[in-house]
């Protein structure tokens, strides 16, 4: 049984650019396509998570959202259901700040979140797009890629 924690992110809203609105319509089953091939997420933020563990792999700077115009897909409380992805969140914002006292600021975790999943859909997309098979194919082999790099 898993267990239950506090989200400190249920009230706060998952955005990304709004240039990016295409891209969450065409890779997420979301977006009104269910083949698995093509849309290889079943939910905007399964893409908008792979978006930010790209990013927090890659050490990516977290784009700034404030001057941008945006649009809310979700709000935090998604996290309910996977509740591994509220801690994920909280380790990455301690990775990017170099310092643990930023689990004290949840809306200052998740500025960071959206600003590094808005930094890693274009790498996602571009993982998506590169290749001669079908995205979820071309995906597969991006990210075997990424982890045979690493057992080097």
């Amino acid at each position: 049984m898993t267990e239950q924690y506090h989200n400190p992110f249920a009230n706060m809203d998952l955005i990304a650019p709004i240039e990016h609105r295409d891209f969450y319509d065409w890779y997420c089953q979301t977006g009104g396509n269910t083949t698995v091939d093509q849309s290889p997420f079943p939910r905007m933020v399964d893409f908008w998570f792979s978006g930010l563990s790209l990013a927090a792999h890659r050490q990516l700077k977290p784009i700034d959202l404030v001057r941008q115009e945006t649009f809310k897909f979700i709000e935090g409380s998604i996290f309910d259901r996977d509740s591994w992805r509220i801690q994920a969140v909280m380790l990455i914002a301690i990775a990017v700040e170099d310092d643990v006292k930023i689990v004290g600021e949840p809306r200052r975790m998740m500025t960071i979140a959206n600003g590094l999943a808005a930094s890693g859909i274009p790498h996602i997309v571009e993982m998506l797009r590169e290749g001669n098979q079908d995205p979820i194919w071309n995906l597969s082999d991006a990210i075997d890629e990424i982890l045979r790099e690493k057992q080097l």
